[in-house]
């Protein structure tokens, strides 16, 4: 009679790991052709769930990016949208990971006008709209159908502030190694002032205003499939230092798709500047379930009075979009009178 075969915890733990899923997460993944090995189980002993791989694929959907395979240089999606448009895949440079191309990447160069399918221009084409395009579009449609939106401007003078920051630039650059922006310091006064007006921290919840417990300031960064927003966290409760290093990190991830879902929902308040633009001003539709959003346009020459003198100085109009729900015109304008005062004299705001 053979003796029955021992097999040590060894011999076990030298095999190749084994994913462990239940087989609803397993039919998931599949479907949506994602690898397994890249998503966090919460089961007991680390046991992938039907849940984990649907965080999974909404956190790769916010980004706007396709979940990668192992054995693929483009996706499926990608694939069957470059053959339908008579394009080809060795003209499109991939952003996905190990250079694989994605449906977005086929979209983006079309926009560019890169490739033009049929040997024609972009003019009479129908274009797919990106996992991240829709959920803007989904999203906005929400915010600008169910928040009623009122908005207040205000011109605020930036001599001061960049005085400021060209003063504090080389020394930080030396101590912290890393180069202090203009919007670094809006963050901050944003914080802080918000801190004197709670109410603008806050969102609906049913027939209650609830007034979150952080303030975590959000940027907007704009790609080329749209804008995403990652905040930055307590930027009240931050140094300059603090908010530009978060800030650069949460950028850059941002522009290579490596944010991560916490990133992009924990902002309480807004921020979305066009001041590189030739933009002097613009509305802002809100970023639900935010009752707040600031726009900051690009910075102009006035010609002023002081002193019976003629003089120049730099003007940026920074415009305020609420939920009028929750706000009213007078705290709005309020909250906008005090970030302006902050920002014209950031020495004593300690900016």
């Amino acid at each position: 009679m053979p003796k029955d075969r021992v097999i040590s915890k060894s011999n076990v733990s030298d095999g190749p790991e084994v994913l462990r899923a239940v087989p609803l997460a397993r039919w998931m993944a599949k479907k949506e052709r994602i690898d397994l090995s890249l998503v966090k189980g919460t089961g007991p002993k680390g046991v992938i769930l039907p849940k984990d791989v649907e965080r999974f694929r909404t956190t790769q959907s916010a980004m706007g990016t396709v979940v990668p395979t192992k054995k693929r240089l483009a996706s499926s999606l990608a694939r069957k949208w470059a053959a339908k448009k008579g394009i080809s895949l060795e003209k499109i440079n991939g952003t996905g990971n190990r250079g694989r191309i994605m449906m977005a990447d086929v979209t983006r160069a079309m926009e560019k006008g890169a490739i033009s399918p049929n040997g024609q221009g972009m003019f009479g084409q129908t274009l797919p709209m990106t996992q991240m395009r829709k959920a803007i579009a989904k999203r906005m449609s929400l915010s600008a159908f169910t928040a009623p939106h009122i908005y207040f401007f205000s011109d605020v003078e930036m001599d001061a502030l960049n005085k400021r920051r060209e003063e504090i630039l080389p020394d930080f650059e030396r101590k912290f190694k890393i180069r202090i922006s203009i919007n670094d310091f809006f963050i901050k006064a944003v914080a802080v002032t918000i801190g004197e007006f709670p109410i603008l921290n806050s969102r609906l919840k049913g027939e209650e205003i609830y007034i979150m417990p952080e303030i975590n300031i959000g940027l907007a960064v704009a790609l080329e499939e749209g804008l995403i927003v990652p905040a930055v966290p307590q930027a009240d409760q931050l140094s300059l230092a603090e908010i530009s290093q978060i800030r650069t990190d949460l950028v850059d991830r941002a522009r290579t798709r490596k944010l991560k879902l916490e990133e992009i929902e924990r902002g309480t308040f807004t921020i979305s500047s066009l001041a590189q633009f030739d933009i002097t001003f613009f509305t802002a539709i809100l970023n639900p379930p935010q009752s707040g959003i600031l726009t900051i346009g690009k910075e102009t020459d006035h010609l002023a009075l002081r002193e019976g003198k003629v003089i120049t100085k730099k003007i940026a109009r920074f415009g305020l979009s609420v939920d009028h729900r929750i706000i009213d015109g007078v705290l709005a304008a309020r909250f906008l009178e005090s970030l302006k005062n902050r920002l014209e004299k950031p020495a004593l705001a300690s900016l």
